[in-house]
């Protein structure tokens, strides 16, 4: 290799090097601060490793002794950039708590047809949770699911559903209510033994709009301005969202657990508003893996034999009462939205 191909390398891989590191600190400051870090959350993480990949091999045929770099870039993109976790827990003896299996699911129900109604159905079966908390199920109540859940505590308003094997009380809809969006959330308690756990379901807004006003600008650069100015007016409204559901938690007494689809990465500032307030993700905590519970579908619709998710923006959060035993994602056939599900329990006082 020439010196000046030799430069040429280098600077390659010290240019990857700085944009890695500049990822990272972007995601530990916040990256919603900056549209382009708010567009790169809801992108494939997996991109950022294909130049150390190249790089790599690139190094091995020529300057071996170049080859940790990049190599321990990609270790750092495939680890914590996108969101690698790895419980050691395993599976705990939980005799003398109050154990339960919580899963939610953005069910996005009547939009794939009957045999997504089936798959619903199996996947319930599948993984019988003692709560059940649907995002997105506008009537799903009224069909098939509702003699499902026959036996069942239910209760439905909008979009939100919670079923539960256990009595529901306290059941009211709260207002994430800003001027210029109308959305609520779904709050209700359950007693386990002695204990009464409050539960909240939600769904904040989703990325959409901003995200496609960026793409349409790839096309109009003169509307990149504009395009901006809806990203970052999107992620001030989901932000201002999460801030109104932590002054509801706030004000709780006793265990706590929100789930739903937060719209949201777990490095995201949303997240980080819930965890200021104690709450913990259960994926992060007792999941192995990445989780990622959406984008199967967006694949789907180019790649057909491809269902292969990217981000996890559906979460379990839990105060700090609680401890995971086990959590996991479930199959991606009746929805958008793979469903999140979690054995959690009780820690004794």
């Amino acid at each position: 290799m020439t010196p000046k191909t030799s430069r040429f390398l280098l600077t390659c891989i010290s240019a990857y090097a700085l944009i890695i590191a500049a990822l990272t600190l972007l995601n530990r400051l916040g990256p919603e601060r900056w549209w382009f870090s708010a567009m790169n959350l809801y992108l494939p993480q997996v991109f950022w490793l294909i130049p150390g990949v190249i790089l790599t091999a690139i190094c091995l045929v020529s300057v071996r002794r170049w080859t940790w770099v990049p190599l321990l870039c990609v270790g750092w993109v495939a680890g914590p950039i996108m969101g690698f976790c790895w419980s050691t827990h395993g599976s705990q003896q939980t005799t003398g708590n109050a154990s339960l299996r919580i899963m939610t699911w953005n069910s996005k129900y009547g939009l794939h047809g009957n045999l997504a109604h089936r798959a619903l159905e199996y996947d319930i079966d599948e993984y019988r949770p003692d709560i059940l908390l649907f995002q997105d199920a506008n009537g799903l109540l009224d069909g098939t699911l509702g003699r499902y859940f026959q036996k069942w505590h239910t209760y439905t308003d909008s979009q939100f559903v919670i079923a539960s094997r256990f009595p529901l009380t306290g059941v009211e809809v709260r207002s994430l209510k800003l001027p210029w969006e109308q959305m609520t959330c779904l709050r209700c308690q359950v007693r386990i033994g002695p204990t009464v756990i409050t539960v909240y379901n939600v769904h904040l807004e989703s990325p959409r709009h901003g995200l496609n006003a960026i793409r349409a600008a790839r096309k109009q650069p003169w509307y990149l301005p504009k395009a901006i100015q809806q990203l970052e007016g999107n992620v001030y409204t989901r932000l201002t969202q999460a801030r109104i559901l932590r002054d509801f938690i706030l004000r709780e007494r006793g265990p706590v657990i929100v789930a739903g689809d937060l719209n949201s990465p777990d490095s995201s500032l949303v997240c980080a508003e819930l965890r200021d307030v104690g709450l913990h993700d259960a994926f992060a905590e007792g999941g192995r893996g990445y989780g990622y519970t959406y984008g199967h579908f967006l694949l789907k619709n180019r790649l057909p034999r491809l269902r292969i998710s990217w981000m996890r923006i559906d979460h379990i959060l839990m105060s700090s009462q609680f401890e995971t035993v086990r959590a996991w994602t479930g199959t991606g056939e009746a929805s958008d939205h793979r469903p999140v599900i979690a054995d959690i329990f009780l820690k004794q006082p």
